[in-house]
Parts: C-alpha cells; structure tokens; sequence
C-alpha cells in the first residue's frame, strides 16, 4: 500500500499523465484523487492553491521531464542525429504503451491556457527553454556553434511536437518516425555540404566587371 507521506507526488504524478491525456480543464481534483490513490482530505492541503497550484507543480515536473529524456538519449548518442532519433525511440515507445493517449506533458495544456493565463504561459515557456537549453548543452559539444545550436534545438522540439500530434490522429508511429528521419536527414545534409567560400574583394570586383562587359 502506498504511504500516505508520499500522497503530494503521487497527485503530481497522476496530474501530469491526465493533462496530458485529457488537458486542464477536462480534469478534476476527483479525477488527480482517484488516479493517485490519495486520500482525499490530502487535495487542498498538499495544494491550497486549488487545481491551478497543482497544475504549475505538473508544469514543473514536466521541464524535469524534459531534460531527463535528453539525458538519457545522449547515453546512445554520438552525434545530434542520434540524440534526436534516441529521443524519439524514448517518446514513441511512450505512445505506443499509452494507447496514443500520451502526448506532449503540456501540449494539451499550452492549447487550453496559454493565449489567456500570462502565469500558465510563463511556466510553459520556461519548460521549452529547459528543453532547448538540454539539448544545445548537447549539440555544442559535437562542434555546433551557440546559435546554430540553438537553431536545431528550436527545430527539435518543433518537430517532436508536430510529430506527437500527428501520430495521436493516425494512432501509429509511422508519422513521428518518419517525420524524425526526415530532420536528422536535413541536418546530415548540412553538416555534409561545405560553408560557401567568402568572395575576395578582388573576386567581387572581377565579377562586377564581368557582369557589365556582357551588358
């Protein structure tokens, strides 16, 4: 039997997965109760702000989320390309376990909140930069340099995201799949074509020259 001193994280826990599945305001504290196992005397005295302070802990706990997924895809990675395809093993095994109920932990959430809630934003907003940040302490190191790096952390999460709801509509993991190879792709293309050549200013104007001789 759970104990009962651990009832405020197991709220946490069971918060997280039903915005995930059902978002913010399709989930009850009855909902949190009954998924957790705790007592329900324990709602408003874990979280006296009510369903909203709960809400921004399950926010939180996502930014944790997030850097430990990245965490341990790097463990099998060597290169972006394999971090991100590492990454999507972990999110689509996640799908396929949940019945493609379990998206995004703040996807469903960022819909419902954000245009509207300037604190629900923030929180939202500073889970995407833990993301980002996560993933550019990752790609820097393999030679990528800070805002290139940050460029593909921005693709990144971008793309998971569209992937994550595309594969929930079509209940497979073919259109995060494919759509993952299709971004490690696009990068191995540009890691393998050589940065263009700076034009001498000699060069430039022998081919302004050039240009005016055949006119």
């Amino acid at each position: 039997m759970p104990r009962r001193t651990d009832s405020r994280s197991r709220m946490i826990h069971a918060a997280s997965e039903l915005f995930r599945q059902r978002g913010y305001h399709a989930t009850t504290f009855s909902d949190v109760v009954r998924e957790s196992g705790a007592p329900r005397g324990s709602t408003y005295f874990h979280f006296p702000g009510g369903k909203q302070e709960l809400a921004r802990e399950a926010i939180a706990r996502a930014g944790d989320e997030v850097e430990e997924i990245v965490d341990q895809a790097a463990r099998h990675a060597d290169d972006p390309g394999s971090l991100i395809r590492a990454m999507a093993q972990i999110h689509t095994s996640r799908l396929e376990r949940s019945g493609y109920q379990s998206g995004c932990a703040i996807a469903t959430m960022v819909l419902e909140l954000a245009p509207r809630d300037e604190e629900f934003s923030a929180d939202f907003d500073n889970v995407f930069a833990r993301w980002r940040a996560a993933l550019v302490a990752r790609f820097e190191p393999w030679g990528l340099d800070p805002d290139r790096a940050a460029a593909l952390a921005d693709l990144t999460i971008s793309a998971f995201e569209g992937a994550a709801v595309l594969s929930r509509a079509a209940r497979s993991t073919e259109p995060f799949n494919t759509t993952i190879e299709a971004l490690i792709s696009a990068i191995d293309h540009d890691a393998a074509s050589p940065p263009a050549a700076p034009s001498s200013p000699a060069r430039q104007a022998a081919t302004g020259r050039a240009g005016r001789a055949q006119g």
